[in-house]
């Protein structure tokens, strides 16, 4: 019965751990964004941000080169930053071309020329064949640190219904689940402990009991025996 109970405890004591690690995750993600959507930035986490790509512009035959509905890691940057910049570099940067879809307020290409006195910058995209419009430094937003494959495929499932399923309806059911488990297991304790308490009450009641019954029955037979010795 020990070990049974330890079992149930150690048990409960994972869900919890799990469930409120799950919520506190959720929760410091949703401020990350939050705070970011409010003060017009993109999200980022100490200076690092991803991106997703909308687009297969980027997709060629350089290693660093990637394709369509990849999420990539960037480093943000500032305008003192891009002195640092050099032909090769990928960045993310505000386009200053007219007419782009609305949907498209970024892109991420690889710088080809760059003019440290003039602080401008032509990018072009691996798969491209023109350049892009010149953009200065003022425009870039981020550099290129590296691909991110897992997240690509976990952001593009997760895009989907069955990811969706998956990765936050059910473990939220599930999450409610293990705390109704919980409250029950709970109550459960709560009532076999007065149950108990109930029934070690009225053992000590029945012991009382035989104990008068017994004392009557002595003094019964005492009282017995001082006839027999008049007799």
């Amino acid at each position: 019965m020990k070990k049974s109970k330890a079992k149930k405890t150690r048990l409960r004591v994972f869900f919890d751990i799990v469930g409120y690690s799950l919520f506190g995750l959720i929760f410091v993600l949703v401020c990350i964004v939050a705070v970011q959507s409010f003060s017009g930035g993109h999200p980022n986490l100490f200076g690092y941000c991803y991106y997703y790509i909308q687009t297969g512009s980027m997709d060629g035959d350089n290693v660093d080169s990637f394709p369509e509905k990849s999420i990539i890691l960037s480093k943000m940057i500032d305008e003192e930053d891009c002195y640092d910049l050099v032909v090769g570099d990928i960045i993310t940067f505000t386009p200053s071309e007219e007419n782009l879809p609305s949907y498209i307020t970024t892109k991420t290409h690889r710088i080809v020329e760059i003019d440290y006195e003039n602080k401008t910058i032509i990018t072009k995209g691996d798969a491209n064949t023109t350049r892009d419009a010149r953009i200065s430094f003022e425009d870039v937003e981020a550099k290129f640190i590296k691909k991110s494959p897992f997240i690509s495929m976990f952001y593009n499932f997760f895009s989907t219904f069955a990811g969706f399923l998956v990765l936050i309806v059910i473990p939220i059911v599930g999450l409610i689940i293990m705390q109704i488990y919980s409250f029950v297991l709970e109550k459960r304790k709560i009532d076999l402990k007065e149950e108990i308490s109930s029934l070690e009450e009225k053992e000590d009641l029945s012991i009382e009991e035989k104990k008068k019954l017994l004392e009557e029955e002595a003094i019964k037979e005492y009282l017995d025996s001082l006839k027999n010795d008049k007799k």
